[in-house]
């Protein structure tokens, strides 16, 4: 077994409240890799829960160590900065066990960044946030029902009873944290110069994707989803899970995105998002964003009318990437292009064989006011269901010319997606 089993083996003892079995595991994941971080950190928690607090310390203390590693490696790596932060998180409420005390500090800030919630073991929730004001930002950490609190990027926070920790990775040296006796207070009364001072200091507007460069770090930018690209599988020391590609447009322009884990089941096409702390990365193919754990998206039906209203249409901003063609007006070679059409045949699928590799292929036929086209589907795209009579819009489908039909075709795989066209795209192609 490899030091992931045993990782998950002591995880499910941990849920079963098996702590002492689960510590095994652990430490038979430790045997093989001394220093799997994911195996230390989870033995500190598991070594809490039996009360045995020194050796709790010391597991923490020893994935703290690791992470420092990773991140003096990789300073941008999202899940070393929140498994380091929660270990000294961890080592300081155990500390407050034996100390029976702390000092607690009450402040008020504009929020400028906002995580998602993640569950930890047992029930447990972890949210950040982060306040500002005119001289600095500083991190906040909420606890369990705090982290159901209906916070938003813009919101003036107070927080009473939140208790400042050191910790080496924030700007201002420490960070505040929060426990049962914490009170959070959204947008609390205050004076109106108080309230307008505050949000004057602070810059929360959005990026522009225009704007986007290679000194952006975390942005926020407001888009709509112009094409999904297939979901992938990927494995990596910290774990496996699932990434989606799309092409995001805005007003201004175009960008790829990439999304991480349990983000890249979210994006629908032609959905509109804000889209929060997001990474910037600039790659031999131009600018990429990345949306993963420390990012945070807002679905179009719980944006503000302005909001909504400030992006154009669909339709709009897919123009920026796709040209639309007539079927008689295609060319072998067409590339970024979108047709639309009304399905007139459908075929069953079949096995196709090519150099040893399998393929599953459907045709169908479709038609425009010009003309009519066989297209060729593959894989995921031959498994969906099609019916006669549907009008559809293909984005980005390749030109081929059939050599023993003498006719064009189109061939729709990975990069590719079928969706129903608009009322106002059916009426274009019916005159």
């Amino acid at each position: 077994m490899s030091d992931r089993d045993f990782n998950k083996d002591g995880q499910t003892y941990f849920e079963l409240k098996e702590y002492e079995k689960a510590i095994e595991c652990f430490g038979k994941a430790i045997g093989i890799n001394p220093e799997d971080e994911v195996a230390w950190f989870n033995m500190g928690f598991a070594y809490f829960k039996l009360k045995d607090y020194n050796k709790s310390i010391d597991s923490f203390e020893k994935a703290i160590s690791i992470f420092d590693i990773i991140l003096n490696e990789n300073p941008n790596d999202d899940m070393a900065k929140e498994g380091r932060s929660l270990a000294e998180h961890m080592i300081k409420q155990i500390s407050s066990k034996e100390e029976k005390k702390h000092e607690y500090v009450n402040i008020v800030g504009i929020v400028t960044k906002v995580r998602d919630p993640m569950e930890l073991k047992e029930s447990e929730y972890l949210q950040i946030i982060e306040l500002s004001d005119s001289s600095s930002a500083i991190r906040v950490i909420l606890w369990n029902e705090n982290t159901g609190l209906n916070i938003n990027k813009g919101d003036i926070i107070g927080i009473q009873n939140g208790f400042a920790e050191y910790d080496s990775q924030e700007s201002v040296g420490y960070r505040i944290n929060t426990d049962e006796t914490s009170k959070i207070v959204i947008n609390p009364k205050l004076e109106e110069g108080l309230v307008q001072f505050l949000k004057e200091s602070v810059d929360i507007s959005l990026t522009d994707i225009k704007d986007i460069g290679e000194d952006s770090t975390e942005i926020d930018i407001l888009a709509r989803v112009i094409t999904l690209f297939e979901t992938y599988s990927f494995k990596t020391r910290e774990g496996s899970g699932i990434v989606s590609s799309a092409i995001l447009a805005d007003n201004t322009g175009t960008i790829k995105a990439f999304f991480w884990r349990e983000k890249a089941q979210v994006p629908i096409i032609s959905k509109a998002y804000k889209i929060e702390n997001a990474r910037a990365r600039q790659t031999d193919e131009g600018m990429e964003l990345h949306i993963g754990q420390g990012s945070r998206m807002i679905v179009e039906d719980n944006l503000s009318i302005e909001e909504r209203d400030s992006l154009k249409s669909f339709e709009e901003l897919e123009s920026l990437l796709y040209e639309l063609k007539r079927i008689r007006d295609l060319k072998e070679g067409d590339m970024n292009i979108k047709v639309i059409g009304k399905i007139i045949d459908v075929q069953d699928t079949f096995d196709f064989e090519e150099n040893g590799t399998k393929f599953l292929v459907r045709v169908i036929d479709m038609e425009d006011d010009t003309g009519s086209i066989k297209v060729n589907l593959w894989d995921e795209m031959a498994d969906s269901i099609y019916y006669k009579g549907d009008f559809i819009k293909i984005q980005n489908p390749s030109v081929v010319y059939n050599k023993n039909t003498c006719n064009m075709e189109l061939s729709v795989g990975d990069n590719c997606n079928i969706i129903d066209a608009s009322f106002e795209e059916i009426d274009s192609i019916s005159n």
